[in-house]
């Protein structure tokens, strides 16, 4: 790839005092880039502006979005033209123009990988990816298709569209494809990726992917919990959890690192094709969220191992959100806790969107202070809608430091990238998963025994505890959990943010709890306070099976109709809840019962069975 030279100040024109404000003097300058959306490239002459802003503003590279849902941005005889080219001239090649515009500066393709489609009506070519009938779109932990889901199913399953199941080889094959005829077609710097990922904890447990979990560990992983977080990784470590919790967390812990081998299936294929092209040099990169551990554990992203292995060249962490303090939080744990191939670059994610050219500059000279390669801006778009791409530009090129050689602690292991095949991890493996589960950091006496304790109880459960539990559910009919209709608010809050962010988001959550006491109408208060999809929904959330082992769903129990709960904070943020209505549980047979139901009888049942008690009120 070719790149415009590092700016070097002229120290020797400089005067002495001026020398000593230099930060730090004859310092290398963090390199420039920004993502630009597909739809500031839909016609001839928003390229040509793109490109002249661009290379005014004095960007070293550039990431055009020429794949955005399954579709082509420039000639392809695999992927479909993209729909937001209709109005366009029928030879209008952005890419192409892109290519001869902005030169000299690098160009990298961004491609997004699973997401399809997210239109509520299918796409117009009817051999698009996306189209609901594709047999490679991804089904939820119910075993239904996303494609058929209703707007607000799709909100409250927190997911944008139609997306393709990692899982698929056929999609995988396909995908290969549309770059590798984009690398032979057109002299791009790299390939970008974006939405390499699961879009959350409840996908991937498709029926291929249970059954062959199963015969390897005795249990079918709909029954594990859905969402694992480093804290509860860490009370599964140090022995915390009851005995059940940790057998089932420990089976929960294989699960996630074999549904993340589906997804590093594909960036591994990609890569071959990547190296296997005419195209040398080509540079790979992926945008991923900036929490590490959140990303493994709930996307199936295990981007630190991505760079440990050197799968990829660039990382791009996308912290774009919150204040100065949660960004340099995240880049300070990004640069601290991922061990890289030597050639792998770090590459800071700024969001422009709510911030002007003095946050993003403090944001980049943070970047610089932890010797991040560059900063990269979304998107020129929102710079170019506020006339301050320039602007920009010359606050976020700081001074780049090199960073300190990392100490790897001494129970660490270089991160190991999961199979898509099922392999039973030993310890060194179990480590590994572990440091991907926490975000690289792992703090605590004698890891091995520890790890070697949980691998020990797990072998006994499957054999003993998991069998019989499972076999007394299935004999006779159980009691289904109560079902609870809630409304609520939400106020969030990142694990990272300051304290005074979490202070002020649990007075924004208390006053909305006032105004709904009140009387006020729950879906007004919902609409102006909250902040998940209950602000758009009227308040209402999906309808919740109770689950007596868990602390809220206790707290939840006591509540009488319409009236409203305390400010509950949870990991990351606060809720306060007004019941809407109750259903009693009803008896079924346990295998006609939800999934959902299903996972919470069968916790207690193996929580009763291991702490030897009779299994009873099922």
């Amino acid at each position: 790839m070719t790149t415009r030279p590092y700016r070097y100040c002229l120290c020797s024109l400089l005067p002495a005092l001026a020398l000593l404000l230099l930060i730090p003097a004859c310092a290398p300058r963090l390199r420039t880039s920004a993502w630009i959306v597909r739809f500031d490239l839909d016609s001839p002459e928003e390229v040509a502006t793109v490109c002249a802003e661009a290379k005014q503003a004095g960007f070293d590279q550039l990431l055009v979005q020429v794949r955005g849902r399954g579709d082509a941005l420039y000639r392809s005889d695999i992927a479909p033209r993209a729909e937001n080219l209709a109005a366009a001239p029928v030879d209008f090649d952005p890419l192409a123009q892109l290519l001869a515009d902005c030169a000299p500066l690098p160009l990298h393709a961004w491609l997004n990988v699973f997401y399809l489609w997210g239109g509520s009506t299918p796409p117009e070519n009817p051999h698009h990816p996306g189209q609901p009938d594709q047999p490679w779109i991804l089904s939820d932990n119910t075993g239904r298709s996303v494609s058929s889901y209703s707007e607000r199913e799709k909100q409250l399953g927190w997911i944008e569209g139609n997306y393709a199941d990692p899982a698929s080889a056929e999609y995988r094959g396909l995908f290969v494809q549309v770059v590798q005829e984009l690398l032979a077609r057109y002299p791009v710097a790299g390939i970008h990726l974006d939405f390499i990922r699961y879009p959350g904890p409840g996908y991937g447990k498709s029926e291929v992917l249970a059954e062959k979990f199963q015969q390897v560990w005795g249990l079918d992983p709909r029954l594990l919990p859905e969402r694992l977080s480093a804290e509860s990784v860490t009370a599964w470590l140090n022995g915390t959890q009851t005995p059940a919790d940790r057998v089932l967390t420990t089976a929960a812990l294989f699960w996630n690192e074999f549904r993340a081998g589906q997804v590093t299936q594909l960036l591994r294929e990609v890569r071959q094709g990547v190296d296997q092209s005419d195209a040398p040099g080509t540079v790979l990169s992926v945008a991923v969220f900036p929490e590490p551990s959140v990303a493994y554990l709930e996307n199936g992203q295990e981007w630190q191992a991505w760079a440990s292995e050197g799968l990829v060249d660039a990382l791009y962490p996308m912290a774009y959100f919150g204040d100065t303090d949660r960004v340099e939080a995240q880049l300070r744990e990004i640069a601290k806790n991922t061990p890289r191939a030597p050639k792998v670059a770090l590459w800071a994610g700024l969001g422009a969107s709510g911030k002007g050219p003095e946050q993003l500059g403090e944001e980049a000279r943070i970047a610089g202070e932890y010797g991040y390669e560059g900063v990269s801006v979304f998107s020129l778009g929102d710079l170019l809608k506020k006339a301050a791409a320039t602007a920009c530009v010359e606050a976020v090129r700081a001074p780049r430091h090199t960073p300190t050689p990392k100490t790897e602690p001494t129970w660490a292991t270089p991160f190991t990238t999961a199979s898509a095949t099922l392999q039973p991890p030993d310890l060194q493996g179990l480590k590994s998963i572990v440091g991907k589960a926490m975000g690289g950091t792992v703090q605590t006496d004698d890891l091995k025994g520890r790890l070697a304790l949980r691998l020990q109880e797990y072998e006994q459960a499957r054999q003993q505890s998991i069998p019989k539990a499972l076999s007394q559910l299935e004999r006779a009919p159980v009691i289904l959990p109560e079902n609870l209709e809630l409304g609520g608010i939400f106020r969030y809050a990142n694990p990272l943010d300051s304290p005074a962010r979490w202070q002020e988001q649990e007075s924004l959550c208390e006053k909305a709890r006032q105004r709904l006491l009140a009387g006020e109408d729950l879906a007004l208060v919902a609409k102006e306070m909250s902040q998940d999809v209950t602000k758009t929904m009227g308040g209402l959330l999906a309808p919740r099976f109770l689950d007596p082992l868990n602390r809220q769903d206790q707290e939840l129990a006591l509540l009488a109709p319409q009236e409203i709960s305390r400010v509950i904070r949870i990991a990351n943020g606060y809720w306060c809840y007004r019941l809407e209505g109750r259903t009693p549980g009803r008896q079924r047979a346990f295998s006609e019962a939800p999934w959902e139901a299903k996972r919470i009888l069968f916790r207690r049942a193996l929580s009763e069975m291991m702490a030897g008690k009779t299994v009873s009120g099922l």
